[in-house]
Parts: structure tokens; sequence; C-alpha cells
């Protein structure tokens, strides 16, 4: 793109109220080592058919915003959105994929005020709730924000209802979501339950307050949660560790389907009670006869599951002694 481009897509991006469109591919990452070859052909014209409903609908994307094969669209107008998605979709069932390659995309919407980072690219809570909307979201599913309906409730393309998917906690941990779907002839209307915090058993605590920043600090973390099995943060208290790691756990949801437990040990006045605690976080009933680690050992030997214990530095030693054994013990 050469600089006069540059400049056009930057007068052009919306701002003020703006509705965002993000997008990514469903299961991309097996698509690309099952059939590498058909993948390449098939994102290419992915993107091309995402640019053309984009475009035909007044849509911007920001310049080089997005990762791997997501997509983030900025729209004037909710109504405009919404319209973008539903041809994207209708598009999609309609092409003939390479064969190993059959594409599907989630697609979220959410209007909030926008906030630049520069002349050509969004950042701030707007986009990035809308990021934890389409997380929840399937492929071939169009979710919108409580907000989004509201705008476009009296201007629904021709043959569009919209269905209410009921109240959700995203992976933020801020506020639920009022989430609803876009439902059309021409598209599929059967989905599982939405991926929300709610479909995976968990006892992670809703915060008062958005996160912000960090994000460099939290994709490492769930790149390493994707590559090792115990993953230690330090640091001084009060720098945000208990923020970052709860964070990182409510985005690794899709890794822990059997659950994802927080364990708050700062009141834990015995080193022995460790093991306890942890049962009591997970919900477990002890096993007459059995000590606290047979039973947890019992639970958790077959399960994808993620124990975040927080608060260790008065118990170290049992914290380590217990996670060594539930390490050997629960592959």
């Amino acid at each position: 793109m050469d600089m006069r481009s540059i400049e056009e897509s930057a007068v052009h991006l919306p701002v003020g109220t703006v509705t965002f469109m993000l997008t990514d591919v469903e299961g991309s990452t097996l698509l690309w080592e099952s059939a590498a070859e058909a993948m390449g052909a098939a994102i290419r014209r992915h993107y091309q058919l995402l640019d053309a409903a984009i475009a035909l609908h007044g849509g911007v994307r920001p310049q080089e915003q997005g990762e791997g094969d997501s997509v983030v669209a900025a729209f004037d107008c909710a109504s405009k959105a919404l319209a973008a998605a539903l041809d994207v979709q209708r598009a999609f069932c309609a092409e003939c994929w390479p064969e190993g390659a059959s594409l599907k995309v989630r697609i979220a919407l959410h209007t909030a005020q926008a906030q630049l980072r520069d002349e050509l690219n969004y950042f701030g809570q707007g986009v990035n709730r809308c990021a934890r909307l389409r997380a929840v979201a399937h492929g071939g599913q169009v979710v919108l924000s409580e907000t989004t309906r509201g705008l476009v409730s009296d201007r629904l393309p021709e043959g569009v209802e919209l269905a209410d998917l009921g109240v959700h906690r995203l992976r933020d941990l801020g506020r639920p979501e009022h989430v609803h779907g876009l439902l059309h002839p021409d598209l599929p209307v059967e989905f599982p339950p939405l991926r929300s915090l709610g479909s995976v058993s968990n006892n992670l605590p809703g915060e008062l307050t958005n996160f912000v920043g960090r994000g460099a600090e939290l994709a490492e973390v769930a790149e390493l949660l994707g590559q090792v099995r115990l993953l230690t943060l330090t640091g001084a208290g009060g720098c945000g560790k208990t923020r970052l790691a709860l964070q990182a756990a409510a985005g690794t949801m899709d890794g822990h389907l059997d659950g994802v437990w927080w364990v708050d040990l700062a009141r834990l006045e015995a080193a022995t009670l460790v093991p306890t605690a942890v049962i009591g976080a997970i919900g477990l009933r002890e096993v007459p006869g059995w000590g606290p680690l047979e039973t947890l050992v019992a639970y958790l030997r077959s399960r994808r599951a993620l124990l975040v214990l927080d608060n260790c530095e008065h118990v170290l030693p049992a914290c380590a002694q217990l996670a060594e054994a539930l390490l050997r013990a629960c592959p």
C-alpha cells in the first residue's frame, strides 16, 4: 500500500460511535495442519468475500488490525454492519470451497465509542469487548451485543430475525452481556450453546473494573499455557499478578473444558490445608477414608482442567508439593 492509499484509509476510518464487526475462521489451525495447500486458496478467497461485503455496506478495515485469520471492520451505522455480516455468511454458505478446507466464520457485532490508537487502528474497550463476544460464537453464527440489537431492531434486512440467546459472562470477566443471534432462512439455525464462561465449569470471580493494557503479557501467558503444564507468575505485591492470571485463565477456557478453578490461599493459616482449599474451590466432597490429595487426583486424573493457585507466598512449600503430586498423577 502506498502512502496515498494509507492516507485515504485514515481519512475514512469511522470515529465517534462505531459498530465493530469482528470475524475469524473456526478451527483454522486444524484445517491448516490437515490441508495446508487447500487452506491457502481458501483463506485468500475468505478475504475476498469479507472485503466485498464490508466495502458494499460502507465499512472500513483498519490497517493491519486483526490476528491470524481474524478481520476487524468498522461501520458508521449498525444496520450496515448487520447487513454486511448477513452477506458474509450467505456468501460463505454458497461458496464452493476447496476439498478439505470448507471454511466457517464466526462474527460478532458491537457498537461503542471508538478509540483510535493512531490514524489507522482502533484500540480500547469497544473493540476488545467485540472480540470477547466473538469468542463465544460458533462458525457460521452472527452474534450481536445488546447495544447493537437496540440500534438495528427497527431496521432489519428482509428475512432477518434476532434470537435472544440470553445473558452471558464474557471472558473479559467484566459485566455480563445480553447476546442476540442473527436468524435468516439462508443460514443455519442450530448451534451449540455459546462458549461463554457459563459453558465451562469455573469459579472465576467477576471484576468491577475493565482489564486495561498488558496485552503483550497476556498473550505471552496464553502462549505459555499452551506449552507447559506448570506456569508461575512472580512479582512485587500489588503489581497485578492476580488480575493477569485470572484474565489469562478466562481466555483459555477452550483448552480446559473440564473446568477452570481459582484457589485463593490468602487467608489460609495452615499449609496442610492447601489440598482442602483446592477441593473447596472445585466444589468436591472428600471421600470417606481418602485423604484430600487422593480425592483431587481421582477427580482430575482424566480431566483437562486448569488450577490457579493465588497468594501462595506463605504456604509455598505446600503448594509446590501439591503441584508436583498432581502433575505426576494427572496427565
